[in-house]
């Protein structure tokens, strides 16, 4: 386990090494505020080291061409990480915050995903086609290369895992750049394939350092083919402008504001705990947190009663006790930004429960937010339309269908959305209406390693997970045949 004073390294081409830089970064528990760990604090030329070596492994290895080898690699992967799990679940609530039961939930889904593109790596399949009676097509999926894989801080573990293991089992290399508030947890992960023999040298490295330099360099390289990123849009955008120079392929998850529309028929008692969840479930550091709530005037004083009951009986606390269901925001900066958004909320709509910072006792060495309820809230207004990525939930009125619609799409992004009724022909649709690339009918946050996730309009580019997941990291080639009858 890491203590305050172990500092990890990079790992580069099955070698861990220290950062040229001679710096280190600092991990700091936000809950209170103690040192976790330190990593590297890399410069420009680890990372140029890690794409070089990356490309050689991925030129001169089986790997591309192997898929038992690798299957049997992400399988490894998976059973070792089962077999730490405590110990590295552990790791991700010192580093990250979240509620320990949260922790290993999120673990959970790593062994999972890992365990379903084992599967599908012996099932990258092509097709053929019978063009003339001279002429034969092979539709061929090949791996692209090198595909730099750049993660966020909110689930630092599965959007690392989520992303790295289609591009591993689709036959690419992958350098992985975590986010520089949680790195120990993602080292902790790259460490679990030490002794793993069908890793090549090279297939996985991990770089830890800034982003504006690591990421710039893996955007810009020519010999990274994909950059994958999860994170917010404004610098998903940045990413697209800095790739465009080489037409490099992107693949993005980036910002949500996800609604959940409630009908005067829906299963309240269903549907309330769920809402309360989906928005301050990682303390609605999420990036499809059920943040808005779009519901009927028939029943809306219900519904905000309901929720205002579950909101304040959550226990905020350090997520290391079982009992927490609620932890901190990551940072100070964070803490401060969606204070920010509270007063906002507080001068133009109806503060029903939160909107302060919690303080006393346990709660004064970190950020800790009351879980946040606001009523009667404008579709123009910024806490409507901004993703906040924090505790803060908004809740909308509507009289009929249309208008529904109208408010769930009445956003810039499009990641996420729920749709509560017993009507199965008004949910399909109005699922079909709303724009975005999940919609739950009757139930919100059910995600799986098998069905595709990702984002309409500002919410991302392209799909993660299941066979699109898949299809993300490789190139179609047509290959053509002439023959004699």
């Amino acid at each position: 386990m890491l203590t305050k004073l172990e500092i990890t390294k990079n790992f580069i081409n099955g070698t861990w090494k220290e950062s040229e830089t001679g710096e280190t970064m600092t991990s700091f528990n936000p809950a209170d505020g103690v040192i976790v760990g330190e990593s590297q604090k890399s410069g420009l030329a680890d990372i140029k080291l890690a794409i070089r070596d990356a490309k050689n492994a991925f030129e001169n290895t089986d790997w591309r061409s192997n898929s038992t080898r690798r299957s049997d690699a992400l399988m490894q992967w998976a059973s070792n990480l089962k077999e730490k799990k405590e110990e590295i679940a552990r790791l991700l609530t010192l580093e990250n915050g979240k509620p320990i039961k949260e922790a290993r939930m999120e673990l959970n889904a790593c062994i999972d995903t890992l365990k379903y593109f084992a599967g599908m790596a012996r099932s990258v399949f092509g097709r053929s086609i019978n063009l003339s009676s001279t002429s034969y097509g092979i539709i061929d999926k090949e791996p692209i290369g090198v595909v730099g894989i750049i993660s966020p801080w909110n689930w630092p573990a599965l959007l690392m895992i989520r992303e790295a293991a289609p591009a591993l089992a689709a036959g690419n290399a992958v350098i992985l750049k975590p986010a520089s508030r949680t790195p120990l947890i993602s080292v902790k992960l790259v460490e679990l394939i030490e002794g793993i023999a069908d890793f090549p040298s090279g297939i996985v490295n991990i770089v830890t350092g800034p982003g504006r330099l690591i990421g710039d360099e893996m955007t810009t390289n020519p010999d990274v083919d994909v950059i994958s990123f999860t994170g917010d849009t404004t610098t998903g955008k940045s990413l697209m402008k800095k790739a465009a120079d080489k037409v490099k392929k992107l693949a993005l998850e980036l910002g949500g504001k996800s609604p959940n529309i409630l009908f005067a028929d829906a299963d309240l008692n269903k549907a309330i705990p769920i809402l309360a969840k989906s928005a301050f479930i990682s303390a609605g550091q999420m990036c499809f947190a059920g943040t808005r709530v779009i519901v009927h005037e028939s029943i809306h004083e219900e519904v905000v009663e309901g929720i205002r009951k579950e909101a304040e009986k959550l226990k905020v606390g350090n997520g290391l006790n079982e009992s927490t269901d609620m932890g901190p925001v990551i940072s100070e900066e964070q803490l401060k930004k969606v204070l920010e958004y509270c007063e906002i909320g507080k001068q133009e709509t109806k503060l029903v429960t939160g909107g302060n910072r919690l303080t006393g006792g346990e709660f004064d060495n970190g950020f800790f937010i009351e879980p946040t309820i606001f009523d009667y809230v404008q579709i123009e207004s910024r806490i409507a339309q901004e993703e906040i990525f924090g505790p803060v939930l908004a809740v909308q009125v509507f009289k009929d269908e249309d208008e529904a619609i109208s408010l769930a799409n009445g956003t810039n992004f499009g990641l996420a959305a729920g749709v509560w009724t017993k009507d199965v022909s008004r949910a399909v649709r109005v699922a079909k209406k709303v724009k975005a690339g999940t919609v739950w009918i009757n139930t919100y946050n059910k995600n799986y390693p098998q069905t595709e996730f990702g984002g309409y309009k500002e919410s991302g580019l392209g799909r993660t997970r299941g066979i699109d997941g898949l299809l993300e990291y490789t190139e179609t080639k047509h290959i053509n045949i002439e023959f004699d009858e």
